[in-house]
């Protein structure tokens, strides 16, 4: 039952003692040798999340793992130690990994070198977690069931690591535990993560892995079969989820991971001789390759999407993603990567493989390193011999499907991107047409990506404001379609362009950026049928001169992911009517030095920009990219129906720029040399007019147009890249949507049960049995909403404080309401669009007697709510005033929020739109696909 391709007696001669990959093996059994004769940590608990868990309050890093501690963690910024429980949770997660992975490494290195400690320690770990794992509880779960974890993917990936740690040893002829752990693990774990289907997610990859994997170790040939052949499985999954470009849709953070867990399938499916279409493996083999596309001068990658910030490419984990991609057949520039990354320049130190946590990566600084860094996937799978090394930079480049648009000057040690393409589904972030500028390792326009997901600042990080992106009238970017228009670089001079139809309601925008040896102009255009006012966030910085500030408001659009609620000291520039032309005096947003890496000369960057007559620059001390201090923006607002901004941005030496929103020639730069260089729009593209001691020449970049490079999905509609999943089978029916007639007074009722529920642990029934009563009336003036709930037990309401107000969540980011018992209520006109809510509340039954109330939508209406208390549920009654809803005609759901006393979160929740699946992800945000329809009259 091999679950990888690899020839045993073939791989025992490519790891003897002395090969290359002899090193890999060495290592391993070096760093395993401590635990030989204590045992791997397996904690006897269970993983939880919380807000603080594994970081440090003061730096906001994680902290170091290290899998002999289970109650001390450092920091490594302030060497201080924190022994609170929610560490020691967050370490659990850490310790079973860990274990696990060790598994893996004791059979691997017992199949290649028979040193029987190894089989000791492989078959104690692995009986002793089939005899604990029914006892670690399926409860209180952040997204999906699990026992060991909080979260399915992640006992998925645990679940996957034990298969191969069994597979490698009965491979071995070891079958010690075999059977026990096939009954008491390997069967109950699968049948746990396949009842959760997470559609097109990342997290899906290793669901799909970890089920198809301990599905084969239990001889349910069928069954895989039947899952590959026709549920959203791997050969779905690359289908799915891989652009055209090899990219996986989510971004380039979970390209990685998502590849990675592809990985796995795909090596399961040669072992197992399953036929895969040679277009799907192209993609996966050119999957190696794109990440490297757009590496940084400061070689980090991209922190776009959900990404974390400033990983560094000298790590082991991506020196072994090369050796698998070039085992695989990847693309031979590859070889290219790993010479960068074994080139010796990088400082000496550990590599942070002897604590690394399977494939829940923990990022570290960079590292010297060499082909014995790598980890137990290339002791069995990398090429026995290192591959020939050809020089690779990466250059400018276009990848439509993903939306990466870079120019590169300086040999390479300038970068210019421009953001936008596929939405990234639920990890995308707002910042289609954001500007991004390094040079060497300091960034200029950055992107933060996202730091903690249980912090309140990943609202920040998902916000357009914390972008160098355009926002209309304080709001957000809203989902839509995005366009490659221009991309040309010819070295010297080189253009981009996107358009995005409906950046706001109403509201399309078109970015221009053009970059020349030492400068680049900017340009954004937009058209409205109305004046809206257009939000620029321009740079890190001040403007020059001696400008006058007063204190200001900005109260955006008052939504959770505008970005406003985080900015503080704001305040706004004193300027005649007139005066539209500002120079920014820039500091970098952050510097990630990287000494050992040659640079050449950086000058300082400085910008100049002309928003027309009536823009209003505004200054504001904002969060700064994840592990880096606050930082002052400035912003512009130029309020017109339509544009243009226009910017300069110089890295060389230049004498004179004159940008010109009201002119033809946009932006005049003279450079150090006494060349003047006139920028304009033209019918072929942009003209670039240039004047050198007297003589005239020019440059002409073109349009994009159909045959040429890039060009073959030029239109590339986000939403639809990023659209949610086909729902998974066996959900129960929701509500027809058909009209309820209230336009006389009337009440209608339902009882809500097993057909309305969403779960988080266990499906409905037994102990786990809640009802809801919901009636709809209407009075003269009112729209009543009364809810009935019978859960079993008397109310749990997280404590407020002395005057009510919802405390402080200690799990996540979410409202603490949400892990009551309570109901959730939301109005919207018919004709808005899904999840667009015109009122919605969160209400639960307070210690008092009264109701606690939350309006979800910015400054909606709030209705009058009545709290009921008794022994096994609760009541509460919402009257809706007849003249805040939207029309005679409503949509309208109830969601009822279900929280046993012995939980931290919610058990589930009875919707009246429909049930069947989970709960989880969703807080208090919610899209039926078939809302109530309330006729008022």
């Amino acid at each position: 039952m091999m679950l990888l391709p690899f020839d045993v007696a073939e791989r025992r001669r490519a790891t003897a003692p002395g090969t290359s990959l002899g090193a890999i093996a060495d290592g391993l059994a070096r760093e395993l040798a401590p635990w030989l004769s204590v045992g791997l940590p397996i904690p006897t608990g269970k993983a939880r999340l919380t807000r603080i868990g594994g970081r440090c309050p003061a730096h906001g890093s994680l902290l170091e793992f290290d899998p002999a501690s289970p109650w001390a963690h450092r920091c490594a910024s302030c060497h201080r130690l924190y022994e609170a429980r929610e560490h020691h949770d967050w370490w659990v997660m850490g310790a079973h990994l860990f274990a696990a992975e060790r598994v893996v490494h004791a059979a691997a290195l017992y199949l290649l070198r028979e040193d029987p400690a190894h089989r000791a320690v492989a078959v104690r770990t692995l009986r002793d977690l089939a005899a604990r794992y029914a006892q670690w509880p399926n409860v209180d779960n952040v997204l999906g069931p699990s026992r060991p974890f909080f979260s399915t993917y992640l006992e998925s990936i645990w679940l996957l690591n034990l298969c191969h740690a069994l597979a490698l040893l009965e491979t071995a002829g070891v079958h010690d535990v075999s059977d026990e752990v096939r009954d008491r693990l390997l069967a109950p774990s699968s049948e746990l993560v396949a009842s959760f289907h997470e559609g097109r997610s990342n997290r899906q990859v290793w669901n799909e892995a970890a089920v198809l994997s301990a599905w084969r170790l239990l001889g349910r040939n069928e069954a895989v079969r039947h899952r590959l052949d026709h549920t959203p499985s791997i050969p779905w999954l690359l289908r799915e989820g891989l652009l055209a470009d090899g990219t996986w849709f989510e971004g380039d953070n979970y390209h990685q991971f998502a590849h990675r867990g592809l990985w796995y399938g795909l090596q399961l499916l040669d072992a197992m001789h399953y036929p895969l279409d040679e277009v799907l493996r192209a993609r996966f083999r050119e999957g190696f390759m794109v990440p490297f596309a757009g590496l940084l001068p400061d070689e980090t990658f991209p922190s776009r999407r959900d990404s974390q910030y400033a990983v560094s490419l000298r790590q082991w984990r991506w020196a072994e993603w090369c050796e698998l991609g070039l085992a695989y057949g990847g693309h031979p520039r590859l070889a290219g990567v790993l010479a960068r990354l074994y080139d010796g320049t990088a400082p000496s130190g550990e590599t942070g493989r002897a604590v690394s946590t399977a494939d829940a990566e923990r990022n570290g600084p960079p590292v010297a390193l060499g082909r014995g860094a790598c980890g137990w996937r290339a002791l069995l799978m990398a090429s026995a011999s290192p591959a020939p090394a050809a020089p690779w930079a990466p250059g400018s480049l276009v990848q439509v499907p993903q939306g990466v648009a870079v120019l590169r000057r300086n040999a390479g040690q300038v970068y210019v991107a421009l953001e936008g393409g596929a939405s990234g589904g639920g990890h995308g972030h707002p910042d289609r047409l954001a500007l991004t500028l390094q040079q060497g390792a300091r960034r200029w326009l950055d992107d933060p990506g996202t730091g903690s997901y249980v912090d309140r600042t990943l609202h920040w990080y998902r916000s357009t404001l914390a972008h160098h992106a355009p926002l209309v009238n304080g709001r957000s970017q809203a989902p839509g379609a995005i366009t490659l228009t221009a991309f040309e670089d010819r070295g010297g001079a080189g253009w981009m362009q996107k358009r995005v139809e409906g950046i706001a309601p109403g509201v399309n925008a078109t970015r221009t950026v053009v970059v020349c040896d030492g400068y680049l102009v900017d340009v954004l255009d937009w058209e409205a049928a109305d004046a809206v006012t257009l939000t620029l966030p321009v740079a890190c910085g001040e403007l020059t001169g001696t400008p006058t500030w007063q204190p200001a408001t900005r109260p955006g659009g008052g939504g959770l992911e505008d970005g406003y609620d985080f900015l503080t000291a704001v305040e706004e520039r004193v300027a005649a009517p007139a005066d539209a032309s500002s120079v920014v005096a820039l500091a970098p947003a952050s510097t990630t030095a990287s000494p050992w890496v040659e640079h050449d000369e950086e000058r300082p960057v400085r910008a100049w920009y002309d928003a027309g007559p009536g823009a209003v620059w505004w200054r504001a001390v904002a969060p700064g990219a994840p592990g880096q201090p606050s930082q002052r923006r400035l912003f512009v607002d130029v309020t017109a129906s339509r544009g243009p901004i226009v910017g300069v941005w110089a890295w060389a030496a230049v004498t004179e720029v004159r940008p010109d929103a009201a002119a033809a020639a946009m932006a005049t730069v003279v450079t150090g040399d006494g060349t003047v260089a006139t920028h304009e729009f033209a019918p072929h593209g942009w003209h670039i007019g240039l004047v050198a001691r007297n003589a005239r020449s020019s440059i002409d970049l073109e349009w994009l147009s159909d045959g040429t490079t890039g060009s073959a999905s030029a239109a590339v509609p986000s939403t639809a890249a990023g659209a949610a999943p086909t729902a998974p089978p066996d959900v129960a029916p929701r509500h027809d949507g058909s009209i309820v007639d209230l336009s006389t007074p009337a009440t209608i009722s339902w009882v809500l049960g097993a057909s309305h529920y969403l779960r988080t642990e266990e499906p409905w029934g037994g102990e786990n049995s809640p009802t809801a009563t919901v009636r709809i009336s209407r009075t003269d003036t009112e729209l009543v909403v009364d809810v009935r709930a019978v859960t079993g037990h008397p109310p749990v309401t997280p404590i407020g404080d002395s005057a009510g107000h919802m405390p402080h969540n200690p799990l996540d980011n979410e409202r603490a309401d949400v892990n009551a018992d309570g109901v959730q209520c939301y109005l919207a006109h018919p004709s808005s669009p899904a999840g667009q809510w015109h009122a919605a509340v969160l209400a639960v039954p307070i210690a008092t007697g009264e109701a606690r109330v939350t309006s979800l939508v910015a400054n909606g209406p709030v209705p009058v709510v009545r709290a009921e208390r008794f022994g096994d549920g609760w009541g509460l009654t919402l009257r809706w005033p007849l003249a805040d809803l939207p029309g005679p005609d409503v949509h309208l759901d109830v969601v009822v929020n279900e929280r046993p006393p012995a939980r931290e979160r919610r058990r589930g929740q009875l919707v009246l739109s429909g049930g069947g699946g989970f709960a989880y992800l969703r807080g208090d945000r919610h899209a039926p696909s078939a809302p109530l329809r309330v006729h008022l009259g």
